[in-house]
């Protein structure tokens, strides 16, 4: 849907629109957090829009431990984690964290066993190369720091980076790129179509359903399916790193950068 020559301010968001916004779905990394730090203004602006009535959904490459954590102790609907891996959401009635994977639990022991594996001969393959600091906390998803083999703004022009990228599909995984880490699994979903089950099977609707009411907020080239599907999407201002590689673009853009422009998106959503 957003394949735009040039994104709007997102000062410039219809008024008419905001007032019919009843769910908000976010990326995490360098959108709702800054520099992986979450500013107490952001954090605010999340209780804000939940205590307007808003729903709003974390949708992240970030690891199952950091989902645990997030749908047990923010004010979130649910989290979908590890860029489609699962979701996770706290049941009404028990309190209790329920999480949907979508490896299927026959499979679960030889995926992970088989992942174990993959993360010895990247490493071997790539010396020098750094797996995420929070890999330890991931389940179905190997995450590979950028910055340990260019600069997160140069990986269009990084030879390394593009001969990492080939290595794992010659691996048959799905591969994608956040701000900060190469992201890459077994599997054919991704953050959409776990999104489309989620409130498919929480809400009994289709993604579609609530398009209208929906907006969507991120920063960088695995949010492209998400930008491409919904109709009010949002750009943190930092997503000026990844214009050059995006097809799909926000359709407006905030001012401010990570996590000062998502508390930007919900301040001027709820004005």
């Amino acid at each position: 849907m957003s394949v735009l020559s040039k994104s709007e301010p997102f000062s410039a968001f219809p008024h008419n629109i905001s007032r019919h916004i009843r769910y908000v779905f976010s990326d995490l990394d360098d959108t709702i957090t800054t520099h992986g730090r979450l500013l107490p203004e952001t954090y605010q602006a999340v209780c804000d829009l939940t205590q307007a009535g808003i729903k709003v959904i974390v949708v992240t490459g970030g690891p199952g431990g950091w989902c645990d954590c997030i749908a047990r102790m923010w004010p979130v609907f649910a989290v979908v984690g590890e860029s489609g891996s699962f979701y996770m959401h706290k049941d009404s009635f028990s309190k209790r964290i329920l999480t949907r994977e979508f490896v299927l639990q026959i499979e679960r022991e030889a995926y992970i066993k088989r992942l174990s594996e993959l993360k010895g001969s990247v490493l071997r393959r790539f010396p020098g190369i750094c797996l995420s600091s929070d890999q330890f906390s991931r389940i179905f998803d190997l995450a590979i720091e950028i910055d340990s083999i260019c600069d997160p703004k140069e990986i269009g022009n990084c030879d390394r980076f593009t001969e990492v990228v080939e290595y794992l599909i010659d691996q048959g995984l799905t591969v994608k790129t956040s701000s900060i880490h190469i992201n890459a699994h077994w599997g054919n979903w991704d953050k959409l179509s776990s999104t489309r089950a989620m409130i498919r099977e929480l809400m009994n609707k289709e993604l579609e359903d609530i398009v209208e009411e929906s907006a969507f907020i991120g920063d960088s080239l695995n949010d492209e399916t998400m930008f491409e599907f919904f109709k009010h999407t949002v750009g943190v201002s930092n997503i000026a790193n990844f214009e050059s590689s995006l097809v799909h673009r926000p359709k407006w853009v905030t001012n401010a950068d990570r996590g000062a422009g998502f508390a930007e998106f919900a301040n001027i959503l709820l004005s």
